[in-house]
């Protein structure tokens, strides 16, 4: 081994070798080998810098674990006072309370309800969390694009957000905010099947389409709300309740209202409908206030929950005048916040607002086939989802602000039988999405938030992307401080001087400067000056001043004789008037 050969082995222990050729690319060298091979060590592997390998993800996923939710304290009611005569212990009335033990049903659910299973054989994201400080009240609707790139949330503060994965940081933040209708709360956000456009159901009667960006693009017209039959007109005429795109073509929506009616429209005609289709009730009437509507995979049957507590069963294509029934699958009275048809097209869900969730078989559309109980609904749009690979369905609970914890529940589509529960949140669970491609569950919740579950392991993207990008540091640039602003021309030192047409025009304004007449006065005197109207100046102007002490009896007398003789109003009667007489024998008499 020569000299160079020994200095390069020496120089291969130290720090700053070590860091050249990691930065770099540079392979390690070899002794044994010699020549040309002993130089292409030192040639670069790849051109730029070299990206270094993220060891930090573990650390920024072990920031978003889920923890338990702890629910929430309940407010303290402010004890009575007692009164000083009043001893403090009456029999029957203020006996001290026997100590009760806790009951090992709640104590059991409640360790049950907020724990997280490492070894989750069913798959199911919910490792880890992330929140979305959403809105400013209850998120009622979420929205995910078929690419899983963009997620839209509606709230009960009329507004609708717009987030990307892609594009935010650890932060979180949203990138636009609209209020598609001032006023209404946002009922249903649906994406159409390309992505490209999304419809906005509100409470008004008038649906909505925006393309990707927020930008609208149709609003659907009006009905008439005094024509007695909704078949005639021309759009919804009461609040809507529910909306979803046509499974099969994408120029297609249905809504549904509060007047009874599902109507299907054609996008690119927004002025009327283009078929209706009729909920009656038990009775046969026409009053049956539509509360939720989906369609099938395969676009063969649409579904639709009615205020009566019915399912009814519409063929896809028509006609739309016979349907098949459930009657009374849930309490009459309130309303079903969501149907949901699985992926093979036979199971139907429907979350009533009974408190329960009922499974239905399309294939015998008559009575339920399981029913689960003691779910808390207290949302219109509490929904119910199948997983992406249709072997689970999982719906959220509804509690009171300070009484208990926000579930999710898991059930099994074959055995019907419970399989997990999480707690989300101290608020309610009200809307769901279980995205197939990203593998992650969306949860809108009364506590105005939006809480995303994934797993590092088995969910891509997503979360994933704006977990891992950290919030850029502020720098001295960006440092904004609010100063007051002064501009050197407000001071008069500073001001230049005004231009010859500017010093003419005012001395022009000036009466003084222009020499000006003075003006007559009008209106009330001023300035020792006495006013007069402008009627009283043109009088002055038209009478003369030497007639106003003459006597106007005498005035008139003068032109007496001229008119006796040249008479100018009564010229056409000079041949044809009578001469009068006058009788004045009776003046004689009296005079006598």
């Amino acid at each position: 081994m020569d000299a160079e050969e020994e200095e390069m082995l020496k120089l291969r222990g130290t720090k700053h070798y070590n860091q050249h050729t990691a930065q770099y690319g540079i392979r390690s060298i070899d002794a044994n080998k010699s020549g040309t091979d002993y130089l292409s060590h030192f040639l670069p592997t790849s051109f730029g810098k070299k990206r270094k390998n993220d060891d930090n993800d573990q650390e920024l996923f072990e920031k978003t674990k889920k923890r338990k939710v702890q629910p929430a304290k309940p407010v303290d009611k402010v004890p009575k006072k007692k009164k000083e005569d009043e001893p403090w212990y009456v029999f029957g009335k203020n006996m001290p309370p026997e100590p009760q033990k806790p009951k090992q049903e709640e104590t059991e659910e409640a360790e049950v309800d907020t724990e997280v299973l490492e070894l989750n054989r069913w798959g199911i994201p919910c490792s880890h969390e992330i929140i979305f400080k959403a809105h400013e009240k209850a998120v009622s609707t979420i929205a995910l694009d078929p690419s899983g790139s963009r997620v839209l949330s509606g709230g009960y503060d009329y507004s609708v957000k717009f987030w990307d994965f892609a594009g935010m940081d650890e932060r979180l933040k949203s990138f636009r905010s609209i209020e598609p209708k001032e006023g209404y709360p946002i009922r249903t956000l649906k994406y159409s099947l390309t992505g490209d456009k999304f419809l906005v159901i509100s409470s008004s009667p008038q649906a909505k389409i925006y393309d990707r960006d927020g930008f609208e693009l149709k609003e659907f017209v009006k009905g008439y709300m005094y024509l007695t039959d909704m078949a005639q007109t021309k759009g919804h005429v009461a609040s809507l309740t529910d909306g979803c795109w046509h499974a099969t073509e994408s120029n297609l929506i249905l809504t549904a209202s509060a007047d009874s009616t599902i109507r299907i429209w054609d996008i690119n005609n927004e002025k009327t409908q283009k078929a209706v289709i009729k909920i009656r009730n038990l009775r046969g009437l026409n009053k049956n206030p539509v509360s939720s509507v989906t369609m099938s995979n395969d676009g063969k049957k649409i579904i639709a929950a009615s205020q009566d507590g019915g399912l009814h069963a519409f063929p896809g294509s028509g006609p739309y005048n016979k349907s098949t029934t459930v009657k009374g699958a849930h309490r009459t009275a309130t309303d079903t916040s969501c149907v949901a048809i699985s992926a093979d097209g036979y199971t139907v869900l429907s979350r009533g607002g009974d408190d329960t969730l009922k499974v239905c078989d399309l294939r015998n559309f008559t009575k339920p086939l399981a029913q689960f109980e003691d779910l808390p609904n207290f949302y219109p749009e509490s929904d119910c989802i199948f997983s992406p690979n249709d072997d689970m369905f999982l719906t959220g609970t509804s509690v009171k602000t300070g009484e208990g914890t926000g579930l999710l529940r898991f059930y099994n589509k074959k055995t019907l039988t419970p399989v997990k529960q999480i707690g989300i949140s101290q608020g309610s669970v009200i809307s769901i999405i279980w995205h197939p491609k990203l593998n992650q569950i969306l949860c809108g919740c009364s506590d105005n938030e939006v809480h995303v579950l994934y797993d590092p392991e088995i969910s891509t993207n997503g979360a994933l992307l704006s977990v891992k990008r950290r919030a850029k540091r502020s720098t001295v640039d960006d440092l904004e401080l609010e100063r007051p602003v002064h501009n050197p021309h407000a001071l008069p030192m500073f001001k230049p001087p005004p231009s010859r047409r500017r010093q003419r025009q005012k001395e022009q304004a000036d009466p003084v400067k222009s020499r000006r007449p003075e003006a007559p006065q009008i209106g009330p005197g001023s300035k020792g000056r006495i006013g007069s109207s402008v009627t009283a100046h043109i009088m002055k102007s038209l009478v003369n001043k030497d007639a106003l002490g003459e006597d106007p009896r005498e005035a008139i007398l003068n032109f007496a004789k001229q008119a006796k003789e040249k008479p100018f109003h009564f010229a056409a009667y000079e041949k044809t008037q009578p001469k009068p007489i006058f009788d004045y024998s009776k003046d004689e008499d009296e005079q006598t």
